[in-house]
C-alpha cells in the first residue's frame, strides 16, 4: 500500500482520547519520510544501528525523538511532548502515536533488522490487559509484525513487579521481543531479570563505563537467557571490547530517549 493511502488510514483512526486541534491529521508526509505534528510540535524519528559484536553484523536499529517546536523552531527535550497529556489514555495513544511514528520511518531504511521501541513505564501501568494488541493493529498498517519489534522497558523504580511480568508476558505472546533497559543503575537484579525473561539486558550507562570486570555477571545474565547490550560510540576498539566482555549487543550513542529523564 502506497504511503500516503497509510497516513489516510491512519490519521482517520477515530479512537483518539484527544478533541481539538491536538490530533487533526498528525501524521504528516516529509521528504524524508513521516514526520507526527502535535500541539504545534514537530516529531521526527531517528535510528541507530544495533550491531553485533561478534560477527559486526547489523542486528537492527533503535529509535530516537527529536522535537522542534513548528512556530518558534526552538529544539526542545524530547520528553517535553509527554508532559501535555492530561490523563494515562491520552498519554497510552500518544506513547502508540510516536511508536507507528517510528514503525513508519523504519520502512524507509535500505536494511532494517529488528526495531527496538521504547514503551514507557506509565503506558505499561495504564493498559488494563492485552499489551501490544493496539499496537499489532497499527503495525500491520505499516507491513510490519511484532516479530520484527523489541519493545524496551526502563523497569529501574517500578514496583509493581507483578503487574511488570503480566505485561511482558502479553507482549511476548504476540511475538514482540522484550529489553529491559538501565540494569544496574540503582542495583543489579538478577531475580527480576529471572522473573520477567527479557530477551535483552541493556546496561545502565554507568555500569558500561565502569571499569569494573563484569564477565560474571554477563555470564550469568546469558545463563538467564538474554542477549546483553550496550550503548557506545561504535569503534572498532570499543566492539572488541564489548565482544571480549561476553557483550552481545552494541547500540551506537544516540540522542537523549524519547523520554527524557522520565
Amino acid at each position: 500500500m502506497p504511503l500516503t493511502d497509510v497516513l489516510r488510514l491512519l490519521n482517520a483512526r477515530s479512537d483518539t482520547p484527544y478533541t481539538g486541534h491536538r490530533l487533526a491529521n498528525p501524521f504528516v508526509a516529509t521528504e524524508r519520510g513521516v514526520d507526527v505534528h502535535f500541539a504545534d510540535l514537530q516529531l521526527r524519528s531517528h535510528f541507530f544501528p544495533i550491531i553485533n559484536t561478534a560477527s559486526g553484523s547489523q542486528h537492527g536499529h533503535a529509535a530516537g525523538l527529536s522535537v522542534t517546536g513548528i512556530s518558534s523552531r526552538r529544539t526542545l527535550n524530547p520528553g517535553a511532548v509527554f508532559v501535555l497529556p492530561s490523563n494515562d489514555s491520552e498519554f497510552v495513544y500518544l506513547d502508540r502515536l510516536v511508536r507507528t511514528l517510528h514503525a513508519l520511518n523504519y520502512l524507509t531504511l535500505p536494511a532494517c533488522g529488528n526495531l527496538l521501541l521504547k514503551v514507557h513505564q506509565r503506558h505499561v501501568l495504564s493498559v488494563p490487559t492485552d499489551h501490544g494488541l493496539a499496537f499489532e493493529e497499527l503495525l500491520q498498517q505499516c507491513c510490519l509484525l511484532p516479530t520484527q519489534v523489541t519493545l524496551e522497558i526502563d523497569i529501574n523504580g517500578l514496583e509493581d513487579v507483578q503487574r511488570l511480568k503480566q505485561a511482558i508476558a502479553s507482549y511476548k505472546s504476540r511475538g514482540y521481543g522484550i529489553a529491559i533497559a538501565r540494569f544496574g543503575h540503582s542495583c543489579i537484579d538478577f531475580g527480576l531479570v529471572e522473573v520477567l525473561q527479557p530477551n535483552i539486558v541493556k546496561l545502565a550507562p554507568a555500569l558500561s563505563a565502569s571499569t569494573c570486570r563484569k564477565t560474571g555477571m554477563i555470564a550469568r545474565l546469558h545463563d538467564q537467557g538474554a542477549k546483553v547490550m550496550i550503548e557506545s560510540a561504535d569503534t572498532t576498539a570499543t566492539r572488541s571490547a564489548a565482544a571480549e566482555n561476553g557483550v552481545d549487543l552494541l547500540q551506537s550513542a544516540s540522542l537523549d530517549g524519547w523520554h527524557g529523564d522520565f
